[in-house]
This record gives C-alpha cells, structure tokens and sequence, in this order.
C-alpha cells in the first residue's frame, strides 16, 4: 500500500468512527423523544402543566412524582441527585433501569442503599485514593471500637465505592489513559506516589515552558498559631499571583487552593485588597461554577478543575520562627488522598506557595506529611526528585527504521529528541523548534511499538492521535513499508512536513492559540508567557528509571505472527496450513520456535497464545493446545529448544534480564516463569539489603504490575523466596531477608 493510500484509509476510519458516535447520541436523543407524550390536557401530563403554571402553592414535589412518575420518567428519563435528595424527593416504589454513583469515594455505603436498591443494574465510578466521605458532622461513634470480627456484627466500608470493589460482584473496569495535564509534570508526582505509575500520560508539544508545570514560591508569611490559625503574608503573596495571573494569562481560567478553610477566609480578603487597585480585571472573578475562579479548601475541590491553580499552605513557622509538622487534615488518617486531589487540580499549570521551604521540614511518621514534604521539595526541585526521570536526552530508538528516519532528520540539521514522553506513551521522535528553545514543531511516528502496542484501531488511529493533537502536537507519520519501497517519496513528504512545522509561528500550538503577552500594569510584576492548552482525566506504564537488570517485554505483534505462519507454509510448499491438521505440525513448529527465541523463557500458556495469533484463533482449545504440544514435543527433541522449569527457552541462554510490562502485555503470574521471578526476587534483595518479607513480596509484584498481592501471586512468589532460601541464594535471619555472604 502507497503511504498516500494508507493516510487516506485511516482518515475514513476517523471519519466513520466519529460518525458512529455522533450517530449513537443522534439514536439515543431520538429514542427519547419518541416516548414523550403526544398528548399533555389529560392524565398525569396535565397535571404537570397545571403545576407548572402555578406560582405558589405547589404539591410537594415528593407527592408530585408519586402520581405523575410514569410521564415524568418519560420526558426526563435521567435524574442527577445527591442521595439525599433521593430520599427528600423520590417515593421508596420509584425505580430506574440503572444507577449510577459518581465520586463515589465520597459516598457513605449507608448513604447509598436508598439510591441502589431502586436501579436493575449499578454504575460506580470513583477513585480510592481520592477524598473518602467527609466526617466533620459524624457522630463521634457508633459504640463498637472492637476490631474482632463478629459474625453479626455489619461490615464497616469507608465508601460505596470501597463496599462495591470489596463485593466481589462488580467488575472493575480501571480508567489508565490521564489526559488533564498539559505537561507531563503536573501529573507526575501523583502517577509515583500515589499511582505506582500506572496512569498512561502523553507528553505535550512543549519539553519546557515558564507556562505549564510546577513552579514553587516562597512566601514571607508567618502562621498564626493559636489565634485565626491562617498566614496573612502568604495570602498577601497568593493574592499578588492571582493578580498577576488575570493581568498576563486572561484567557485561562485560574483556582486557589488552601490546605484550611481558615486560609481560605485569608486569601480571600487578600484577594479582594488586591482587587481595589486593579479594577480592570473584574471581569475575570465571576461565578461560573465551570470556568470562575474560585478560593476553596481540600475539602471542597474534588471535581474541579483549572486550567491554572495556586496551591497556598498557609501552615507554617510561627511567630517565634518554630515550624511544626501539622498541618490540619494533611495530618488525618488518608490525609495524602487529600494533598492528592489538591495537586491534580490543574491542566496547563501549578504554582505552590509555602512560608517555608520543603527541605526545612523534619521527616515525620505521618506518611500524609512525608508526602507533603516531597511535593514541596518536587515543586521546588523538580521531576529528578521522584524514582521516575524526565525525557532522556540520551534515549535511543527501538527499532533500525526509526534509527533511520532520525538519522535523516539530524542529516538536515535538525536537532531531534527521540522517544518524548514518560509515562507510558511516547512519541517516536519530536524534532524541536528551531525559533523556539523547549518546544517541539513536528511529532514524528513510525508504524512500530508504539503504534501496536494497542490492539484497537480506534485507539491507534484517532483516539491517541486526537488526545496528542488537544496537547498541541503537529505530527507526521511514515509507514515503514513505504519507507522501504518508496524511500525518495517519503523522505520528500517528510521533508516537506518538516519545513511547514518549523516555519509555523511557534506561538501557535495546534488548534488552539497562545495568549499573547500584555504589558504589565505599573508595578505589577513581569509577565508570564501563556500557553493555552485543555481536557479531563483519565488513567500500564511501566516506571521509566527501569533497573540496569530489566527490560521491557518484547512481543511478536500479530502482524508477525501472520507473516511467520505463511512464510514457513509456502517454504514447506503448503498453499495454507489448518493449526488442528497433522500436516500443519512442521509450521505450528516454527511458529512456536520463533515465539521462543524471541521472547524466551516463556511458559506454555503464553506460547498457545501467540501460536494461536498467527491464525488468527480467539481461543486456544483443547485441539490448539493439543496441535502446540506436538510441536513443541518435536522441536524438544530435535534441540531446538529446552525447558526451563516450567518454561521453554532456546538452549545456551541465560536469563540476564526480568521484563516489565507493556500496556500491551501484562503477565499473570502463571505466565511468569519462577526463573524470572526469582531473578527479580535476587536482585531486589540484593538492592535492598535487610527487606522484610512482606514489603519484598509487593515490591516484586509492583515490578510485574501486579497492583494486589492475591493468593496466587502471594503463594508463587512466597515460593520462589523459600527455594532461594533453600538453595542460599538469600538468608533470612529475625524476619529479614539478605544477600548471602559473599554476594
């Protein structure tokens, strides 16, 4: 296929897929509107246009949808309530076909039961390490502190969301892709810390920009401790940011976070001091609860979203100069879910303010805190203080056809970064803007790792593509056959691509425009430059600052799998070969060696799989299996290949790496062979001399990214560290775990 053809096959896709979706909401809208009521001067419709014509003296609205509830159900088919509205307004007999609980890690379980039990089916989406239920107005006990179990006694579940997961009859379905933040850093120190990393993110068209991430000030504040328990001098310093905000970025929205209400109350009559000199900007301090800024605690800023957000501290040393490690619901039980929230706020930028710096606080048990002090230091410090590290200006391509296309590029003399981005996804290579230093005008892709690493065309050819382009990406793709068939012509396209990029204004980033600078007001302070960059959530990457004993796991894709199955056919003079035919044997055979040498060791499980690939088979049956097993039987014997434990490999190979996953290749642990885990098992014993058991056992699984140490995973990996033990390849003495002497 000519590139040209290619491009223009995926763009129908885009196009008819974009279609469906509108189609679907086209369908859903029309449903809805068929099943209204034609006619409305009788009955319970009547009833609803005589109410809503009255001015006062209304029924109650409980009543109301009592004798009107089937007409209301058809012209308003969803109803969006809190579970106490639920309660206030809906008859205990008004059901729904499905219920769906939104941040529902702020929902009491004993809040949801009036709300579940009238849906057929149920919806809870939410995030665990989110705020839980607020508990200010709780009773201080129900009476029971006993921590035995009790077989009458209820079970005791934060949230719905927790009761829900904890259920065992709800399928989990995780959100991985992160699209909100417009720099990869803003993101960041959430994915490590709270996420082990296992949000997918995509770079944004900027490496660097005074105008997207993290950027730390301090403030020359002094806490009230034991009076109003705020800090006038850093909301003087936060109001004097939010001024200069609306005076240098007007087309971004702007929030303010206090990690207490007090400072809140604090920044909030800063702000309006501030006010009073600059009332050419009161226009920007509006109500929209979408878009308007606002000045909220941690309590109260879940759900929302800025494109810029200032975080205030407020706590800090006192009068006499004494900083203390409390910091108000910081310091509670899941106080780090909090700082959380607060620091994922923002699309396009963070600024934190602290009356100290991060390093001035005393390492403290409180892990809440800990966190804390690690946020402010990453504020201050930036991304090389997390295990995880920024784009590698040294990073390599994966393949000789990406080596190729960089090689062309840097021919021309252009300065190119290979593989931006660092959680997850990346882009092949980014050629940087040569009237732009930390900019990138043109993404470059290739039809390689990263195009297969998923499975769906529409995530390969518009949703990923569509999530880059909102980040501010131009990108050029080359298909790798045309690059080999139809170099001249490729090389021109991409040449062309390239020029056009460079020579755009690198004040314009994809759809959207950069904000121009505004001369500042007399006095005010300098402006920032603004880039103008968008959208919301979402969440396998593998932690990038991998160890020097590790690798990414590398696949046949089934493209390959297909070319080896018909190579190896035709070599043998077979028009096509049937996986269950006998004659097949020899090809399942080749199939199944070259799956070995390329991703060796591998348990037998993974290789049905891949044999069953080739063929394009959705399952591999007793007979699939069957046809593998003689195959493997056959290449065994001719010493081909050897068993490796309860895995194959190629002979004379010694496992030198472990593998970490891909977003297109997560083992179970079954699928993991014991030399492999046990590899991981040595070394990180070896790294981290004097581990307990425990604390060993999640640190190899969240290597494997296994998230939860289940039975299995526990019972195969409590196995491997006993034979190691057994063998002396480790000791254990008072419950910790060592390298032998001498190693």
């Amino acid at each position: 296929m000519r590139a040209a053809d290619r491009d223009q096959l995926v763009e129908r896709f885009r196009d008819a897929d974009r279609a469906l979706v509108e189609a679907a909401h086209a369908e859903v809208i029309a449903a809805c509107n068929a099943r209204r009521p034609r006619r409305t001067n009788i009955g319970p419709a009547a009833e609803l246009r005589r109410q809503s014509q009255l001015k006062r003296r209304h029924k109650p609205v409980r009543q109301l949808l009592g004798e009107t509830r089937d007409v209301v159900r058809l012209i308003k088919p969803c109803f969006m309530m809190s579970p106490l509205t639920v309660s206030q307004f809906l008859p205990p007999d008004f059901r729904f076909d499905v219920v769906i609980f939104d941040e529902a890690s702020q929902v009491l379980p004993q809040d949801a039961v009036n709300s579940v039990y009238r849906g057929s089916a149920l919806i809870v989406a939410g995030d665990q390490k989110q705020l839980p239920p607020t508990s200010f107005f709780s009773a201080g006990g129900d009476g029971d502190d006993d921590d035995e179990w009790d077989e009458e006694g209820a079970d005791n579940f934060e949230s719905v969301l927790d009761a829900c997961k904890a259920s065992g009859v709800l399928r989990g379905l995780p959100l991985r892709w992160h699209y909100r933040s417009r720099h990869e850093n803003l993101i960041a120190f959430s994915n490590n810390d709270f996420y082990d990393n296992t949000m997918v993110t995509f770079p944004g068209a900027y490496e660097q920009s005074p105008d997207l991430g993290v950027e730390f000030f301090k403030a020359d504040g002094v806490y009230d401790r034991g009076g109003r328990s705020n800090n006038p001098g850093e909301a003087a310093a936060v109001a004097q940011r939010v001024i200069h905000h609306f005076a240098t970025r007007p087309g971004l929205s702007l929030g303010v976070v206090a990690l207490s209400k007090a400072q809140a109350e604090a920044i909030e009559e800063a702000v309006q001091k501030a006010r009073t000199a600059r009332p050419d900007l009161d226009r920007f301090f509006t109500e929209d609860r979408l878009d308007g800024f606002f000045v909220k605690n941690l309590e109260t800023v879940q759900g929302d979203e800025r494109d810029v957000i200032i975080l205030s501290v407020g706590y800090g040393p006192d009068h006499r100069g004494k900083l203390l490690s409390t910091f108000g619901p910081i310091n509670r039980d899941g106080g780090w879910r909090r700082l959380n929230v607060a620091v994922t706020r923002a699309r396009r930028r963070m600024e934190v303010v602290a009356s100290f710096h991060g390093s001035e606080l005393a390492d403290s048990i409180n892990k809440s805190v800990q966190h804390l002090k690690r946020y402010l230091q990453y504020a201050e410090r930036g991304p090389h203080i997390l295990e995880t590290a920024a784009a590698n200006p040294d990073a390599v391509p994966e393949s000789p056809f990406e080596e190729e296309v960089l090689d062309v590029l840097r021919d021309w003399g252009y300065s190119v970064q290979p593989q931006v981005g660092v959680a997850g996804f990346r882009i092949d290579m980014a050629v940087r803007h040569p009237a732009a230093p930390g900019s990138y005008a043109l993404g470059v892709e290739c039809d390689g790792v990263m195009y297969h690493s998923s499975r769906a065309a529409r995530d390969r050819d518009r949703l990923r593509e569509a999530v880059l382009r909102d980040l501010g990406w131009n990108l050029h793709r080359i298909w790798g056959t045309d690059w080999y068939r139809n170099r001249r012509d490729a090389m021109a396209r991409l040449r062309a691509a390239v020029e056009e990029a460079c020579a755009r204004d690198p004040f314009r980033v994809g759809p959207e425009e950069l904000i121009s600078e505004e001369a500042p007001a007399e006095g005010s302070a300098a402006p920032d430059a603004a880039v103008d960059l968008g959208p919301s959530v979402t969440f396998v990457a593998v932690d990038d600052r991998a160890p020097a004993w590790s690798r990414v796991y590398e696949e046949l894709v089934d493209v390959q799998l297909v070319n080896l199955r018909v190579t190896s056919a035709k070599r043998r003079g077979m028009r096509d070969a049937e996986l269950q035919d006998p004659d097949a044997v020899g090809v399942v055979a080749d199939v199944a060696h070259s799956v070995i040498k390329a991703e060796g060791p591998i348990t037998e499980d993974l290789i049905f799989t891949r044999v069953r690939s080739a063929w394009g088979i959705s399952r591999a049956g007793a007979v699939v299996r069957d046809s593998v097993r003689r195959a493997l039987r056959r290449i065994s014997s001719a010493g081909q290949i050897v068993r490796v434990g309860e895995a194959y490999d190629v002979p004379g190979r010694e496992l030198a790496f472990a593998r970490t996953p891909t977003a297109a290749v997560a083992r179970k642990v079954g699928q993991v062979p014991s030399i492999e885990r046990r590899l991981v098992v040595g070394h990180v014993v070896e790294e981290s001399p004097g581990v307990h058991r425990e604390e060993l056992l999640r640190e190899v699984a969240r290597f494997f990214g296994w998230t939860r140490l289940g039975p299995d995973i526990r019972d195969a990996l409590t196995s491997d560290v006993d034979e190691l033990v057994a063998k002396g390849a480790i000791r254990e003495a008072d419950g910790f775990l060592m390298p032998s002497d001498g190693v």
